[in-house]
C-alpha cells in the first residue's frame, strides 16, 4: 500500500533589500521608480495575482 502525501505551498520570502534581487524564491519589493531607473523590466502583469501565477509556471519548468 503507497502513501501519498502532499507538501503544502512554500510561502513566498518577501524582502526589500537589493542585494536579494538574484536570490532564487526571494521576492524583492523595490518601488516603481527604481524599477525604471534600473532598467530591471516593465511589469506585464495584470495584477499581483497574474505575476504570482506566472512564477509558479517557472516552478513547474524547474527554474
Amino acid at each position: 500500500m503507497s502513501s501519498t502525501t502532499t507538501t503544502p505551498a512554500p510561502k513566498p520570502i518577501i524582502s526589500r533589500d537589493m542585494a536579494d534581487f538574484t536570490r532564487p524564491g526571494v521576492q524583492v519589493e523595490i518601488e516603481k521608480a527604481d524599477i525604471a531607473r534600473l532598467g530591471i523590466c516593465d511589469e506585464t502583469a495584470m495584477d499581483e495575482d497574474d505575476a504570482w501565477a506566472s512564477n509558479a509556471d517557472e516552478a513547474d519548468r524547474g527554474e
